[in-house]
């Protein structure tokens, strides 16, 4: 009996622990966990990776850490295909029947078919790629200075965040800290004001999705900081020295970067499967995949629709979680010749940062904001941090972050 996992995401992997503690040693079931990454990303901080407020290595949790108590397999691989008829996962080297499986590879980014911008935007979905984003600042800052023509400094000095939702407001707040709390001083040269943070949202409200009252208190609390905030501005095109809305104007901007959406992973494009027209898998009342035993599908590429909802829940890392201690409860039931639990997602409330000492949280019915959100924003995400040793860490970054400064060290 095999049981393979694709996917160390918060579904894939929360999924996992879920059966190593559920499946017994004498019932000789085989766990196996796929993913190209040795490591856990924690992605709600992926954002403060790019701005220097967290070291890239302490949000990422070695799975190999996980091996030592836990009773599982890892192949650290690339997933190749998934033959769903003949029951089999295809690796790099080496084939897999099973099962059951978890479909759980998470998703890429979505640029929209807008001209350039997979080119010349920064997407912003894995460490390397935060990584790169923080040293386009850097660069910038370092090029400004020498740069004697005070149009192309202040086309330098402009960047851009396309995409108003959690992510985007998340990494438009700390941007603004860090290039006008940190980066300003350390450089200078650079003049007051020359430096500019956009956020560029192609519908009239940021936040889609959440409760409307959090769009607007975030509103509201980037424009007071100085964010320049462009609401029913859709992209039509990116190049090298800024951008083209679709009312005529070119913005002059040097450094765009992408967090205005996902696809699911292209690995499960060919898989003739009940789909949304994004691409999602279509799932049931289990999380299991139509007229596929034993087959379930967690996370990113999931779409749930609960009773009477329009459209499917979220990809957040609170629904992927839920979704994969459903799906390991499960399989554990069906192995123990019980019934299954139908998913039923419970939601526990929205926490967005806004930059230092600001969020706006809606819990309970209520919506909060300014320093009492901002403290329970860091409280909730560092108590969900993997790792004992990764949640230090992080604990550490944030002191050092708020008493003294930033981490602002351009990465090789």
């Amino acid at each position: 009996m095999r049981i393979i996992i694709l996917g160390a995401g918060f579904g894939g992997l929360t999924a996992l622990e879920e059966l190593v503690d559920r499946l017994k040693p004498e019932w000789n079931v085989e766990i196996v966990l796929v993913d190209r990454h040795p490591y856990h990303l924690f992605t709600p901080l992926l954002f403060q990776v790019v701005t220097g407020g967290v070291d890239p290595g302490h949000i990422a949790h070695p799975i190999r850490w996980l091996l030592r108590n836990g009773n599982f397999q890892f192949y650290e691989t690339e997933i190749k295909s998934i033959d769903l008829a003949n029951r089999k996962v295809y690796l790099n080297n080496i084939e897999l029947s099973y099962d059951f499986l978890i479909i759980g590879m998470g998703s890429t980014t979505n640029f929209f078919g807008v001209p350039g911008a997979d080119k010349c935007a920064f997407p912003v979905k894995t460490i390397r790629e935060a990584v790169a984003i923080k040293n386009r600042i850097i660069d910038a800052y370092r090029q400004a200075e020498m740069e004697t023509n005070e149009e192309t400094r202040r086309c330098i000095l402009s960047f851009a965040v396309v995409g108003g939702g959690a992510t985007g407001v998340e990494l438009a707040a700390s941007l603004h800290d860090l290039v006008h709390m940190v980066l300003d001083r350390d450089y200078p040269r650079v003049k007051e004001g020359e430096t500019q943070v956009y956020l560029i949202e192609a519908t009239n409200a940021l936040l889609g999705g959440l409760n409307p009252r959090l769009g607007e208190i975030a509103l509201n609390s980037l424009k007071d900081r100085g964010v320049n905030v462009q609401l029913g501005c859709r992209i039509v095109g990116i190049n090298e020295d800024g951008l083209q809305t679709a009312d005529g104007r070119h913005i002059q901007i040097r450094t765009v970067i992408w967090a205005s959406g996902i696809k699911p992973s292209p690995l499960i494009e060919p898989l003739q499967l009940e789909k949304t027209k994004d691409g999602k898998i279509i799932v049931g009342h289990y999380l299991d995949v139509t007229k596929c035993p034993g087959v379930y599908a967690v996370g990113d590429l999931a779409a749930f629709f609960e009773a009477g909802a329009a459209r499917p829940l979220p990809a957040t890392a609170a629904v992927a979680v839920q979704e994969g201690r459903s799906v390991g409860r499960n399989i554990a039931h069906v192995l123990h010749d019980e019934d299954q639990s139908p998913f039923r997602y419970v939601f526990e409330g929205d926490l967005i940062a806004l930059g230092r000492d600001a969020a706006v949280a809606y819990m309970f019915g209520k919506a909060f904001n300014n320093f009492p959100a901002w403290v329970l924003w860091r409280a909730v995400h560092l108590m969900k941090v993997p790792g004992f040793r990764n949640r230090m860490s992080v604990a550490q970054d944030w002191s050092f972050d708020y008493i003294l400064r930033r981490d602002t060290m351009h990465l090789e």
